[in-house]
Parts: structure tokens; C-alpha cells; sequence
């Protein structure tokens, strides 16, 4: 039988290996304390995952039988998740300067594909959330 969560995270993996050229090094060139300063240092910490999840794809991953396969597997499994509350904290921070609401389409762009490929995909997800995040931004508020 196999592990949905390793199915899911092969998927998303090798989606991400192959967007690994486009990883920003800096999230933001704002100073700190701008307008955006709280959305700055989420985005900071989501590409600092992104960019240790691209690292361990790029790697080898041990085999399952392997003794250091659950270490592994739970750095990367904790990765994912480092990425996923950075996505949620940002759907929760208004960008109040172009450069925010261009930082936060850089990362609607990049995740929301692949999360659409899997049916449990709901208004909940925190990838859907923050592309109707970036929406209410662009419109000023307005919905």
C-alpha cells in the first residue's frame, strides 16, 4: 500500500526541482520597517524552506529501509511544513506596497499549479487562500 503523503510530496518535489532556477535569493530588497516589514519576514522564511526543500530534492534520498531514512524523511516532512505556515501567515498580512503584492504573486504563481492537481483542494488550502489574499490586496479590499 502506498503513502499518500510520499505520493504527494514526490509530486510537488519534482515540480519544485524543476522551478529551482527561478528561487529568489532575497525575498525582498525593502528596508526594514517598511509598510510590508511583517509580510517581508514571512516571505523570507517561506524561501528559506523553499530553497532547503530544493536542496534535499536535488540530493538522494535514502532508501526507506535505510536507518537515516526517518530523520530524513522527517526534516523534509518539517520543511514542508515551515512552508505551508509561511504560505498561511502570508494569506493572513495585507501587501500594502507593490513590491508586497509583487512578492506575494511570485509565490501564488509558483504554488497554486501544482496544488490545484489534487481534488481536496478547497477555499481552507492555504495556497488557495493566499491567491484570495493577493486578490482583496489588488482590489484594494473591495471583497
Amino acid at each position: 500500500m502506498s503513502n499518500p503523503s510520499v505520493c504527494r510530496r514526490g509530486f510537488l518535489g519534482a515540480s519544485l526541482v524543476t522551478m529551482a532556477a527561478a528561487v529568489p535569493v532575497a525575498a525582498s530588497s525593502s528596508p526594514t520597517g517598511g509598510q510590508d516589514a511583517a509580510l517581508m519576514d514571512v516571505l523570507a522564511r517561506y524561501w528559506k524552506a523553499e530553497r532547503a526543500i530544493l536542496a534535499m530534492e536535488a540530493g538522494t534520498e535514502p532508501p526507506v529501509t535505510a536507518p537515516e531514512y526517518p530523520a530524513w524523511e522527517a526534516r523534509f516532512d518539517a520543511l514542508i511544513a515551515d512552508r505551508e505556515q509561511a504560505i498561511s501567515q502570508m494569506a493572513d498580512i495585507r501587501a500594502m506596497t507593490a513590491e508586497g503584492r509583487r512578492s506575494k504573486a511570485q509565490i501564488v504563481e509558483r504554488c497554486l499549479p501544482p496544488r490545484l492537481h489534487f481534488p481536496d483542494a478547497g477555499l481552507d488550502d492555504p495556497e488557495i487562500r493566499l491567491a484570495l489574499s493577493l486578490a482583496r490586496d489588488v482590489a484594494g479590499g473591495a471583497a
